[in-house]
């Protein structure tokens, strides 16, 4: 028997997932896909050819072997099946690759397959290239444009009640997308009651549709769903104005209760990596690690810091009623208890989540620190766009931030390897505050408002993106300021200096509001710079002990630690913490015993 390779790839993921602020449309959007990509491509590839073999199947993509004759009507079907069930607002492009004739089944499994599985990506690149030509929608002033997308033509009243009792008409995709957030709400129940009842989660109602949250739940202990040794079952958050309601409650004052932050994270070099195994075993054993290496890294985050949050009088209401704009209920109570977070995307080396403010960069930490660890085996790492948004900010906005956040992680982690602990750990976080309504992406304030550089002297007033025991250092160092109580006029007022980005008007500031500050406090934050310089400005070969053979070791002149570039330009670069250290301030909480300073 003939076999042939199968590739498969969900064509423009984030189009689909992301064309509405709305929570219910995100989330159902990002159910659907990947339910068609881990559940339905195996079964229709099992469907028609029952010795077929899934290598692998998630983050929006998968690879098949099977019958060569069953190959082109596999690609075709699932093709059906996308439009079916995304109501034609999701595609998948396909490519298939014929094996040597010679090779029996069990021998494929382990052949070196390096120049057929590069054909195969050529295929599937030129496919994707080369889409079908789109028939143009009729236009006409009396059509209504969809109340969410606002792209296609509506079809229809939504059967859930809407916020503010507003009546909406939506297009069949983000009806379709409402559908599915709704089911999966309520196979969320049913996960959870098995949870409870010690019952095989496979056995709960809608167990095979929520496909996520089954095995998060899975991977979370039952100490999770239980208070004081009763059991509490949380709700997932109705949508964004629910989740803001959880994120502002019960967690102290301060401005921090009026932020929410997004968590995105991305596997480094994951696709280079992928496409230099030669067998069909490397391939499937480097997809399962990282798959199960960022659903182990979140239940490990959300086990740790996102308990759920209980919040009285909070109504949920509930998705009955029926289609076709017939009765629906009136809202109801459903429980005191709320999950603290909502996971809009996950998959493959993909997770972006959304939570409150003084949550996320745990969480981020978290998530990057537990990848890194069980992903060792295929060096996989993470790098994590974090931002910090006011409560009514506009989704998709905060959505661009963290996407161009991301971005600029991972471009600057290959940039700047002098940076490099010599441990081949490129993981990297980073993280930008929403502050007014002149927010720019983080590449442009980089350029614009952290860096300046003239002629052979640079500087940098943010050290970001951050390696993970420079960003843990540098929050332990905010905990610490907040035990001390250090005010926070002044530590604006540092912040004010540093901005200034020179020698002659920043020291000179910086060393007055040093003077102003107490003994304590001034010995804090020498202490800190002195120790940063210490260890995290040198290069992998470097070390404290002897510092005095290098021209480059750094010097501190406060604010500022001064490194000497070791590449032609040899250049002066000032760096220093302290405007990170302000910004992320009212993001860090507060432990027991902390106190803050009230001015």
């Amino acid at each position: 028997m003939a076999y042939a390779l199968v590739a498969l790839d969900t064509d423009r993921i984030k189009n689909y997932v992301f064309s509405t602020d709305r929570l219910r449309e995100i989330r159902g959007a990002s159910s659907i896909l990947d339910r068609l990509n881990r559940e339905i491509m195996g079964a229709i590839a099992r469907d028609l050819d029952p010795n077929a073999r899934v290598v692998y199947a998630n983050g929006g993509s998968g690879l098949f072997l099977l019958a060569e004759d069953k190959s082109e009507e596999f690609v075709r079907r699932v093709q059906a099946r996308y439009r079916e069930e995304t109501q034609g607002g999701a595609t998948v492009t396909g490519a298939v690759q014929r094996l040597p004739a010679e090779l029996a089944e069990p021998d494929l499994w382990q052949a070196n397959l390096l120049q057929q599985l590069d054909l195969l990506r050529y295929k599937l690149r030129r496919a994707k290239d080369c889409p079908p030509a789109i028939v143009a929608l009729p236009s006409h002033p009396l059509l209504q444009l969809c109340d969410s997308c606002g792209l296609a033509y509506a079809a229809g009243q939504s059967p859930w009640r809407e916020p503010r009792g507003e009546e909406q008409r939506y297009c069949p995709v983000c009806l379709q997308k409402r559908r599915e957030d709704a089911q999966i709400k309520k196979s969320i129940d049913g996960l959870v009651d098995a949870k409870l009842s010690g019952k095989a989660l496979d056995s709960a109602h809608g167990a095979k549709q929520a496909v996520l949250w089954k095995k998060l739940i899975e991977l979370l202990p039952l100490d999770y769903f239980q208070e004081a040794g009763q059991p509490c079952k949380p709700e997932r958050p109705r949508d964004i104005d629910t989740l803001r309601a959880v994120a502002s409650s019960g967690r102290g004052s301060g401005s921090v209760r009026d932020y929410l932050g997004l968590i995105y994270a991305d596997g480094n070099g994951m696709g280079s990596r992928i496409e230099k195994l030669s067998t069909l075993k490397q391939i499937e054993e480097f997809a399962s690690d990282i798959d199960d290496a960022i659903y182990e890294a979140l239940a490990s985050a959300v086990a740790e810091h996102l308990k759920p949050v209980p919040v009285k009088g909070l109504l949920d209401e509930e998705d009955n009623g029926e289609e076709n704009g017939q009765a629906r209920q009136e809202a109801q109570p459903k429980g005191d208890y709320f999950f603290p977070f909502d996971v809009l995307l996950l998959g493959g080396d993909d997770l972006m989540l959304l939570t409150s403010g003084d949550r996320a960069l745990n969480v981020a930490l978290e998530v990057a620190r537990v990848f890194r660890e069980k992903a060792g085996k295929q060096q996989g790492t993470l790098s994590v766009g974090v931002v910090f948004a006011p409560l009514k900010y506009p989704f998709g906005l905060m959505h661009d931030l963290a996407e161009n956040a991301l971005r600029f992680a991972k471009k600057q982690a290959r940039v700047d390897q002098w940076r490099d602990a010599g441990d081949g750990d490129d993981t990297r976080i980073n993280f930008l505050v929403v502050a007014g309504a002149g927010t720019h992406e983080f590449d442009y304030l980089y350029k614009t408002v952290y860096c300046k550089r003239e002629a052979d002297t640079e500087f940098r007033a943010t050290l970001r993106p951050y390696r993970l025991p420079a960003l843990e250092d540098l929050l332990q160092a905010i905990r610490e300021a907040k035990r001390l109580g250090f005010p926070r006029s002044k530590l604006h007022q540092l912040r004010e200096a540093v901005l200034k980005m020179n020698r002659t008007s920043t020291v000179p500031e910086a060393l007055a509001a040093l003077q102003g500050c107490r003994d304590r406090e001034r010995e804090f934050l020498l202490k800190r710079l002195y120790d940063f310089s210490q260890r995290y400005l040198l290069r992998g070969d470097q070390s404290i002990e002897n510092a005095s053979l290098f021209q480059g070791f750094p010097r501190v002149i406060f604010p500022w630690s001064r490194l000497q570039d070791q590449g032609q330009s040899g250049r002066e670069i000032y760096l220093t913490p302290l405007l990170d250290l302000v910004e992320l301030y009212d993001f860090v909480a507060a432990e027991e015993g902390e106190r803050e300073s009230e001015d």
